[in-house]
This record gives structure tokens, sequence and C-alpha cells, in this order.
């Protein structure tokens, strides 16, 4: 698709009636009648498809526990970052919920018990938000729905799916022009009663600031591993020395940083499933990456 070699639309086609229509479709009805709708024949024909972010492998960091470096702040399924690694895989992100979600309702009905007292809330950053969330009612309206499109490009364009320094710098810079004119747009409508483009600003805030987060953390990332490839650096690195990428603001400064995997369990190379002829012996050697 980079080099131009694309369908109409600038895709690629998807062909699976070599696998037999019937089976397809007995297989995949959900997709078949999906693509019947939109008009294309998955089953015994050929669709047109793109490559998309269908998950973002990170999210608040948590504890085994599903606790935050905040108190009262617990965090379960696809909001919370580490359970996956590199890459998720599908049908995964039921389980994180699922299973995280009970650890939470646990943690936290046994914690609410012990807490002696209720904690006050900072009154400085209540204020702050509130703030920051009436802000677009005081500025002249601007076009979100433009901000938002170009967004979506500058994600795509320059922190897709193939990655690099150069093109990762570009999209930071942009992704900063993006932020303040979003910060400099307001709202034509004063009403704050069901006001869907004010949730469109706030949305398109959050969207942006994640989006410098995901931009800053592949830049640093200086290897490829799962869903991050880069071109400039297509080597895994040492799976040994595997870290996860930490991004914090401070002072209102975003800060990446590395904390190394704890190989406490099951180290690279190893398995804990007996027999497994994927392993291979400590004995044949410490570099088993």
């Amino acid at each position: 698709m980079r080099a131009g070699n694309t369908t109409p639309n600038g895709g690629v086609y998807i062909a699976m009636r070599h696998l037999g229509a019937g089976n397809v479709a007995q297989k995949f009805p959900g997709m078949v009648k999906r693509c019947s709708d939109c008009g294309f024949d998955l089953a015994g024909g050929q669709v047109e498809v793109v490559p998309t972010a269908h998950y973002l492998m990170g999210g608040v960091v948590v504890d085994v526990d599903t606790r935050t470096d905040l108190p009262g702040l617990y965090v379960a399924g696809e909001d919370a970052g580490g359970a996956h690694g590199a890459n998720r895989l599908g049908g995964n992100g039921v389980a994180n919920s699922t299973v995280y979600g009970g650890i939470a309702g646990d943690v936290m009905a046994s914690e609410v018990f012990k807490q002696q007292s209720w904690q006050e809330p900072d009154k400085e950053i209540v204020e702050h938000e509130i703030e920051h969330a009436l802000s677009p009612f005081r500025k002249k309206a601007g076009d979100i729905n433009s901000i938002r499109d170009r967004l979506m490009d500058v994600m795509w364009d320059q922190v897709g799916v193939l990655r690099n320094e150069q093109e990762l710098r570009q999209g930071l810079r942009q992704l900063q022009n993006l932020n303040q004119e979003l910060l400099g747009s307001g709202l034509a409508d004063e009403n704050r009663v069901f006001n869907l483009s004010w949730h469109d600003w706030l949305n398109l805030r959050n969207q942006i600031e994640m989006s410098e987060v995901i931009a800053s953390a592949a830049l640093a990332r200086e290897n490829s591993r799962g869903a991050h490839y880069r071109q400039d650096f297509t080597d895994t690195g040492s799976l040994q020395d595997s870290y996860f990428t930490i991004a914090q603001l401070e002072r209102g400064e975003l800060k990446v940083n590395r904390q190394a995997v704890d190989f406490s369990i099951v180290k690279p190379g190893e398995s804990l499933l007996e027999d497994d002829p994927l392993v291979v012996s400590s004995a044949d050697g410490a570099n088993n990456d």
C-alpha cells in the first residue's frame, strides 16, 4: 500500500473462497453478514481491506490487584496496562475485563472497610479541571471536525503501522500544532445541557493528548516487537533486558521513561508448560532470545 499498489479505494483485497464459500459462511457468519450489508461477498468474492489500530497495548499503570498510584483509584479491563506485553492476542480483552474486574471488585470492597475517614478532595485540582472544561465557552467557535480529521491523518501517516524517527518527530510537531489550535477554538452553542459539541471538544483534547503519548512512546522504543514496528530499528532487541515504556506528565511536560520487566515467574526461553518443544533448555546456553 505504501508503494502505491492498492485497490481503487487505497486498500488491498482479501479473498477466502479457496476455503469453500459454504465453509466460510458457516465459520464466520457475523463477518460474512457484515460484509454483505456493505455490498461485499466475503465467502465467495473479494473484499477491500486496510490495516487499522485494533487495540492500545497499554493503559494506566496498575499492580496485580488493580491499584494505581492514586489512592482510591482502581483500574481493570482495557484501560489497564501491562497485562499483555507487546501484543494482545484476540479474545484476551474478555479476560482483561472478567478476571481483573473481579479482582478489582474484591480489593475495593475489602479496602473500603479498612478506610477510617473520607479523603477531602484537592480543591485546587477541582477548580483547575472546571476551568479546563469550561474554557471552550469563552472562545470564538472553531472547526472541531476539521481538527479531528487532521488528527486521524497524522496518526495514520506519521504514527501508523510502519514507524521511523523522522515521521514520528513530524507527527509530534503536527500534534502540538493541533493541540494549540484546539485550545484556541471555542463552541458556537453556549448551552451546557446535553451539548454534544462540548463533549466532542473535551474528547478531542483527550485524543490529542493520548496521540502524543503514543507517538512519544513509539519514538523512545528503538526496537520492534508485537504491534510496534520501527523501520529504522527492526530488531527485537535483548528479551532478557525487556522493559515497559512509562509515560508521565510532569509539571505539564510529557516524560517517557523505562521500567525493567521482572521475570520472577518465567524467563525468556522458558515455559510453565511441561515438555514444551519450543523451550530452549538453560543447559543449551544462556542466550535464549
